[in-house]
């Protein structure tokens, strides 16, 4: 519903996009704006539909049609033959984005505004500089892919992210609710569609930016670009924390003469960890920040999650943060749902979720196991987005690192299923070893009960995502399957312990 005309925020395109062309007058001024053409603005001073955010097909009909529900003028990139004043500008989407801020009235520049964007790590890193910040500020608004705060409406967060529309709105109430600092993570998605545009940034973190089997050649172009044009939205005092240990993402930094701080454990850099103690469910590393040397302990696994850390230590270093702080606030976040995750109910063995559904990603989280000693155990889901080359890339990481695989499918049918478990089979050194266990429930029990004093688990491909029970057609979640068979185990050893006490 639009704004009444008496509480309108106007905001004048010209001076907005100095650079738009008018083809009624030298002006237009907005009140409330729209993407689809069936929105209904009857009481809005100043309605301008933005024609071609989603697409440049039936710009014609789509435009008469916003005139006939209210729209008083349109926001496109070519003129339209429409008998109202337009606005043409370059870029739409970036276009729809700014006007959208302007009229939430700029709610970045009212609070700290960090974006966090590339091709791994972004959800991890996000909560962790999120819980950093919050150590220190007291509260803080965030948007990551396992939650928001504030919270959203039932129905606004899917997996492809916001909206432009509903971001911007997001940012206003966090504004209006007086958080001193806002988190932003920005997937490729948003990135490929422009939906940050608007938002103006002080910090970009970026975690990496190595190749992935999920994106094609012309898809990861379209990342480089969504993360150059970000780094065009940053404050004037701005400034990218970035993963030096990155070799690609060093290249782009020092390619685009970007103004930068860099984190790592191997590579030089101005915020440096060294990892010093590592043991099943925690590891510590020294932090080097400027002139200070502090350890950071862990209950995460993994020198992923390090370097993650070490980046939400390198964003508070670049506000000038004192390091105690700083580490405290990071070591808060012991646990985040679906990577890593660590699942403890009073077995002798490891259980971990992790949301690893390409060959890289799994192969982070084996190697993140192996140095704890024990086998590895690995439920494994067949890769959804991937091809026959990608799942059998697959089936060689889970051959070569993990001790036992059992190699599970939740989202197709019968006949698909097996095929492309086939085409995982096909990476593996020895195929006939691989358990094949269709049903995911029937697959997580099996490893339970199998795993034995030292051992460790790894259920991968889901993270907390649900999936469907072969058994009863009841969703469920790996940790909720998992943590059933682990209470069902221990009620049943305590049962059995009984028992031999009173024959005894």
């Amino acid at each position: 519903m639009a704004s009444s005309p008496r509480a309108a925020q106007l905001v004048s395109l010209k001076s907005l996009f100095p650079q738009a062309v008018f083809t009624a007058g030298s002006d237009i001024s907005v009140s409330t704006c729209s993407r689809r053409p069936s929105s209904r603005f009857a009481n809005s001073v100043s309605h301008i539909y933005v024609a071609g955010v989603d697409s440049l097909e039936n710009d014609d009909e789509a435009a008469a049609s916003a005139i006939a529900r209210g729209a008083t003028a349109i926001l496109s990139e070519r003129l339209l033959p429409i008998p109202v004043p337009q606005c043409l500008v370059g870029d739409v989407r970036q276009a729809y984005g700014q006007l959208l801020h302007a009229l939430a009235k700029h709610p970045s520049q009212k609070m700290l505004t960090i974006g966090v964007l590339g091709t791994h790590g972004k959800t991890s890193v996000s909560l962790m500089v999120a819980s950093m910040l919050k150590k220190i500020a007291g509260s803080v608004a965030y948007w990551t892919t396992l939650g928001t705060n504030p919270e959203l409406p039932t129905g606004t967060q899917t997996a492809a992210g916001p909206t432009a529309k509903v971001l911007a709105n997001w940012m206003a109430k966090a504004a209006k609710q007086k958080s001193p600092a806002a988190v932003i993570e920005i997937n490729n998605n948003m990135l490929i569609h422009r939906t940050a545009a608007g938002v103006e940034f002080d910090v970009l973190v970026i975690p990496s930016f190595r190749k992935t089997q999920r994106h094609d050649r012309l898809e990861s172009r379209g990342i480089e670009i969504g993360i150059l044009r970000s780094i065009e939205q940053l404050k004037e005092h701005g400034l990218v924390v970035y993963n030096a240990d990155d070799a690609r993402l060093n290249r782009l930094i020092e390619r685009h003469q970007i103004p930068a701080i860099g984190y790592g454990m191997d590579a030089d850099a101005q915020v440096r960890g060294k990892r010093i103690h590592r043991e099943k469910g925690s590891q510590t590393m020294m932090v080097s920040a400027g002139r200070s040397l502090m350890p950071l302990s862990s209950k995460l696994m993994g020198d992923h999650h390090l370097r993650h850390q070490l980046a939400a230590v390198a964003v508070g270093h670049a506000f000038g943060l004192d390091l105690f702080e700083v580490i405290g606030g990071v070591e808060r976040l012991t646990n985040i749902p679906g990577r890593m995750q660590s699942l403890t109910c009073g077995q002798d063995f490891s259980v971990h979720v992790d949301a690893s559904d390409q060959a890289d990603r799994l192969a982070v989280a084996l190697h993140a196991l192996a140095p704890l000693g024990g086998r590895i155990t690995c439920v494994a889901e067949v890769p959804e987005c991937a091809d026959a080359e990608q799942r059998a890339a697959y089936g060689r990481v889970l051959s070569r690192a993990a001790s036992r695989v059992i190699l599970t499918q939740s989202r197709y049918s019968t006949k698909q299923g097996q095929h492309l478990m086939w085409e995982v089979l096909d990476g593996c050194d020895n195929p006939a070893a691989v358990n094949l266990v269709p049903d995911r429930a029937a697959a997580i029990e099996l490893a339970m009960r199998s795993a034995e004093a030292g051992d460790q688990v790894l259920l991968a491909g889901w993270g907390v995502e649900r999936w469907t029970n072969g058994r009863d057609k009841q969703t469920c979640c790996d940790k909720e399957t998992a943590e059933r068979f682990l209470y069902s185990m221990a009620k049943d050893g305590d049962e059995a312990q009984r028992s031999s006490l009173k024959h005894y």
